[in-house]
């Protein structure tokens, strides 16, 4: 009887505004699953009102750094020799990465992609630094480096290993992957 009448009460909304939906996709013909023999006296009691439209929940997926919770988010994990692209709580990519060894820390911390080059030139050590991140100072995060007229990368065995001279390196074809990803101001998470 209740299923009766909240159909009705339904039904006379519908057609008073003139809508040929209701509740979303669900269409009036669609919300009175019974047919109706009779008019329905309608008893004076409670006030019924049409169920509210079903929202979407919203993410709780955060990214894992207290700070940028948020958005686009590099995380790089010494400990695991590992580095995150996270997008509002979802992985974009992960990789090993080389960090750098005793003596050559890699500096943690929250810092931010300060320019972007596809090809850096480190003065101090002579080598190429593909799809390089400035993200502090002369650190970056940059594909396995090579010698000018070159292509034999160095240190692509000891990727997942402290061997770096601070910056974090990034194997093939991740770099690029990353760094076509992220934009100036991306925040990086180094810990």
């Amino acid at each position: 009887m209740r299923f009766r009448v909240i159909s009705l009460l339904l039904a006379l909304v519908a057609a008073a505004a003139g809508a040929t939906q209701l509740l979303g996709t669900t269409h009036v013909a669609e919300a009175i699953a019974e047919p109706q023999s009779s008019p329905l006296a309608v008893a004076p009691g409670p006030e019924v009102r049409p169920p509210k439209p079903a929202t979407q929940p919203t993410s709780s997926k955060l990214n894992p750094d207290p700070l940028n919770p948020t958005g686009m988010l590099i995380e790089v994990s010494i400990t695991k020799q590992r580095f995150t692209a996270w997008n509002n709580g979802r992985i974009f990519m992960t990789g090993l990465v080389s960090t750098g060894k005793a003596g050559y820390d890699t500096p943690v911390g929250h810092y931010h992609v300060i320019f972007k080059s596809r090809n850096a030139w480190s003065a101090k050590w002579g080598v190429v630094m593909p799809w390089a991140l400035n993200i502090h100072g002369n650190y970056f995060i940059h594909q396995l480096t090579h010698y000018p007229n070159s292509s034999e990368l160095i240190g692509a065995s000891q990727l997942g290993t402290r061997a770096s001279h601070g910056c974090v390196r990034v194997g093939v074809p991740n770099a690029e992957l990353l760094y076509r990803w992220a934009h100036v101001g991306t925040p990086v998470w180094i810990h």
